[in-house]
């Protein structure tokens, strides 16, 4: 009889799991022995979220569960803001964490957390496993993780029971109820009434991406179609429809559209992106694969299932639409955009824009590009043309800062091509160690940082309301010397030939190469709306 541990690897090998994110501790080694011998890849990282990011990467750009590890006591506490941005970014993946030995409760302490109520609240279910049903119990999770609205799912095991012979298998697949057929006869009606239709689009397109039915869909209806952060790319953003991005702040540019609509079509929408609460008084249609709950928007008509069918459904109703709406709308909001004045930077530094501008003419159309947080996660949502789908990445239901460097190794990782890390310094500094990573598998990624020496976004709030900077600023290492002891390529720009040559030769390389981008923060002023 195999152990449990090797139930456990063969039924992740047997999911399409080839390869799991961890830093392990003395508890997890039947595991990662059985890992191994199931021809399962082991990326040992240096920090527990930097797994949980990168699991959340492979899940959302492979669809199916990314796979993380950790060991007990703080190895698992270490992954509670991976956690979280999983929980709140519907991230489908499993997070396996080691726990004490069961014979050694109630007396031993030592390293003892309740891991299922402290990981309960950001997870979709966190469960112990047991040598009677160890592939059942993975299975389900596996499933649970992508049922419905996506989410992390957490499953826990002691050394003890990893060693342990597993019980027979029932060998059962988990099943659940098949979509439902959806009448969208009621959101037809509604949209057929509409002058001024426009669509927003969010992160519940994963993982069906139904990007050709959602492009024919717009292209029908002749509405404006504006996307979340982790929707950028859906529709490239040069279709005479691409009208933008919301979710980053209370004023971002594109609201100006949805005030002006009559109808809104939300695809695969989830509030959790948003900065501003949804105010919109517009008659609201719901497509997603999840209800229209937690929390629930007051819409006139819901349509859940699959959604490539619900939009070839309401495509057959479309309205007839304004003069000067739709193509003619978003052009006009584009040119208005494009005249507002270009922003002053210091002498031998860059505006921010400017580092966005060389790397987007140096990168091929179809880079992905992870982005961490912080002032240029906003700019970088609101103004880089993303034109495929899932090549931007971010994290925005938590927005949690460090996600940048290891969505983009595992990025790397999983799709064997040059990725983008645009992070500030600050973030990188968080995950400095990970550079370690980046340079042992040699991966293609170019990590850019903006280096303005300061958490600038809550800098320039003590700025706007009179207050002093304090407590906000601190001094960079000097990034040239940590390229050096990692072994990686390195370059430091002060203007735009500069950084997009540096891109560019980073590309032909297909080497990791850390980008020091020396940046005046006063030209985030003119990207970031201050309302």
């Amino acid at each position: 009889m195999p152990t449990v541990a090797e139930v456990l690897a063969r039924t992740l090998q047997e999911a399409g799991v080839e390869i799991v994110f961890g830093l392990p501790g003395g508890e997890n080694v039947e595991v990662l022995d059985a890992l191994q011998r199931a021809g399962i890849r082991f990326v040992l990282v240096r920090n527990e979220n930097s797994a949980v990011f990168m699991a959340d990467t492979v899940g959302r750009l492979s669809g199916r569960p990314g796979v993380c590890l950790t060991t007990l006591g703080p190895g698992a506490t270490n992954a509670c803001a991976g956690l979280a941005h999983a929980f709140l970014d519907r991230s489908p993946l499993l997070m396996i964490s080691a726990q004490t030995d069961e014979r050694l409760l109630p007396g031993h302490t030592h390293q003892v957390l309740d891991l299922q109520a402290l990981f309960g609240p950001i997870t979709k279910a966190t469960r112990a496993i047991s040598a009677a049903d160890v592939g059942q119990t993975v299975r389900e999770a596996l499933a649970l993780a992508t049922e419905g609205r996506p989410g992390p799912v957490h499953l826990s095991l002691s050394r003890y029971t990893a060693g342990q012979l597993a019980g027979p298998e029932d060998d059962v697949a988990p099943q659940y109820a098949a979509a439902p057929d959806v009448d969208v006869g009621a959101a037809q009606a509604v949209l057929a009434r509409a002058r001024r239709p426009a669509i927003v689009v969010g992160l519940g397109l994963e993982p069906e991406r139904p990007y050709g039915a959602l492009r024919a869909f717009a292209e029908a209806v002749g509405a404006p179609l504006i996307a979340t952060p982790k929707a950028k790319g859906s529709l490239p953003d040069d279709h005479p429809l691409a009208a933008g991005t919301i979710g980053l702040t209370r004023s971002d540019p594109a609201y100006e559209l949805l005030d002006e609509a009559d109808c809104i079509v939300a695809v695969g929408f989830d509030v959790v992106e948003l900065v501003r609460p949804w105010d919109h008084t517009a008659p609201l249609i719901w497509l997603a694969p999840w209800a229209n709950e937690d929390p629930t928007l007051p819409a006139v008509a819901a349509c859940v299932g699959p959604l490539a069918p619900l939009l070839e459904g309401l495509a057959r109703a479309a309205p007839e639409t304004e003069r000067g709406w739709g193509a003619a709308r978003v052009t006009a909001f584009r040119e208005a955009l494009a005249r507002r004045p270009s922003p002053t930077s210091a002498r031998g530094r860059m505006a921010p824009q400017t580092v966005l501008r060389a790397l987007r003419r140096a990168l091929p159309r179809e880079t992905l590009v992870a982005t961490d947080v912080g002032s240029h996660k906003i700019a970088a949502a609101l103004t880089w043309p993303a034109f495929e789908p899932n090549r931007y990445l971010v994290s925005n239901g938590l927005s949690a800062m460090g996600f940048g460097l290891p969505a983009a190794m595992a990025a790397a990782l999983t799709l064997r091509q040059t990725t983008v890390c645009l992070t500030g310094d600050a973030g990188l500094g968080m995950v400095l160690g990970e550079l370690g990573v980046l340079a042992e598998h040699e991966l293609p990624v170019v990590v850019a940082v903006m280096n303005d020496g300061a958490i600038d976004l809550i800098r320039s709030a003590q700025l706007r309301a009179g207050a002093p900077a304090f407590g906000t600023e601190f001094v960079n290492p000097d990034f040239s010397l940590i390229a050096e002891a990692f072994g990686l390529d390195y370059a430091r720009v002060a203007t735009e030939a500069a950084c997009e040559v540096a891109v560019a030769a980073a590309v032909s390389a297909a080497r990791p190469v850390l980008i020091d981008a020396w940046i005046d923060p006063l030209g985030y002023a003119a990207v970031i709306p201050q309302g």
